[in-house]
């Protein structure tokens, strides 16, 4: 952490998130701001003309940009070995997830590299996918396990994910997916694998994972499999997520109301019933709209049902290598406000607090004295802009606990 404080000036626009603790009142923004930050953590911000007079540190002019929290992308698979380009060309020809699935490729083709993966490999490539990430303003981010499928295999993984988070600067959340598919080994066996996992899997997460995930669909493991599975983690004392009605309206939404989750992702056909059972219970939606796009099923998650049955909300960038082959949350922010019909307020929400508040985050997502000084330095003067601009980076340099740890170089030669 940085020892002489930062003293960040001529923000034009300072988004803090800290306005109050619903989802649509979150948003809060500070003009012609000013902040400072000593020990990895903010201490004072207001308006610039109100610094106070005796603050001394380095001084960083940012010349009217817009400043931001670190974005905390709830939902990615960023831990494999390989990609699966491939897969556009079956995708050209008609064939659908669950088709190239069941003929052996998709998640199981990724299964079989990532097995066969060294250590060294995983850490390799999941690192570079980790630094476009950090590139493109995410600061925090959920890392899943669940591109091996044995019990050793998933805690592998889990303990390089660990090893990932100890090295920063990035801030890992891990999440432990071995239910993620059924592997070949069990094939047509989908109960009998989640047996094995409670007996041989479960014991062993709590150390290295605070969450539990199963892939929740009909032809993958259903409502009543994944109820069973998700109440033996909790017995060990973790809590849960789901990823449900990505394909179909499975009733895993409805699932993860009443088991309490820490949040449901996807949702791309959940019901409005769902969604409200799901705001009472103060389950998260983490809506994945490049998936939903990029697997053109033509369905997008009804955010605005889940606004406006007053629950919190987050965007995810799903960053995996089948169907969200992308490592940039900022990315998806234009199309999360043009295919899910959200305001800039609520987009900005849904990348900063509520992926927070998703992932049991609390302090990341949003700016405030005595809070940790993730910060994203924009190439744009007002927060419309890049929820608007797509296609170019809009990111000029990153912060983490104070430090600036990437900066985009933009100059032409």
């Amino acid at each position: 952490m940085n020892e002489t404080p930062l003293v960040m000036r001529h923000i034009g626009q300072l988004v803090t998130m800290n306005g109050g603790a619903t989802f649509s009142e979150a948003f809060a923004v500070i003009n012609n701001a000013a902040l400072v930050v000593e020990g990895g953590n903010i201490v004072w911000m207001g308006p610039d003309e109100e610094l106070p007079a005796n603050v001394e540190g380095v001084e960083l002019d940012v010349l009217g940009a817009l400043v931001t929290p670190g974005l905390v992308d709830a939902h990615t698979h960023l831990i494999y070995a390989g990609d699966r380009s491939y897969e556009v060309r079956l995708r050209a020809q008609g064939k659908s997830y669950m088709e190239i699935l069941a003929a052996g490729g998709g998640i199981l083709s990724t299964v079989r590299n990532t097995r066969q993966a060294s250590d060294e490999r995983l850490l390799q490539e999941t690192r570079r996918r980790l630094s476009r990430a950090l590139l493109a303003g995410t600061t925090t981010v959920e890392v899943k396990s669940g591109y091996d499928l044995t019990a050793d295999g998933e805690i592998r993984l889990l303990k390089l994910i660990r090893q990932l988070g100890q090295e920063g600067p990035w801030r890992i959340v891990p999440t432990a997916l071995a239910a993620h598919a059924v592997p070949p080994e069990f094939s047509g066996r989908s109960q009998d694998f989640l047996h094995y996992l409670e007996a041989e899997y479960l014991p062993h997460v709590s150390d290295l994972a605070r969450v539990v995930d199963i892939f929740c669909e009909p032809g993958v493991f259903s409502v009543a499999e994944s109820r069973a599975y998700l109440r033996a983690a909790q017995r060990q004392g973790l809590s849960i997520k789901l990823h449900v009605d990505e394909l179909a309206d499975g009733g895993g939404g409805s699932l993860a109301a009443e088991l309490g989750a820490d949040s449901a992702d996807h949702c791309a056909f959940t019901s409005q019933e769902a969604f409200q059972a799901m705001a009472h219970r103060g389950v998260t939606a983490v809506i994945l709209p490049g998936t939903a796009r990029y697997l053109n099923h033509g369905h997008m998650a009804d955010a605005r049902a889940m606004i406006e049955a007053g629950g919190w909300l987050a965007i995810g960038s799903d960053g995996n290598p089948g169907s969200s082959p992308t490592d940039s949350l900022s990315a998806l922010m234009p199309w999360a406000a043009s295919w899910l019909r959200m305001t800039p307020e609520e987009v900005w929400t849904a990348v900063t607090r509520g992926g927070a508040r998703a992932l049991k985050e609390e302090s990341r997502g949003r700016l405030a004295p005595g809070l940790p000084a993730d910060l994203v330095v924009w190439d744009a003067d007002h927060y419309n802009f890049p929820v608007y601009y797509y296609g170019s980076p809009l990111v000029k340099e990153v912060y983490v606990s104070g430090r600036r740890v990437a900066v985009h170089h933009s100059e032409v030669i």
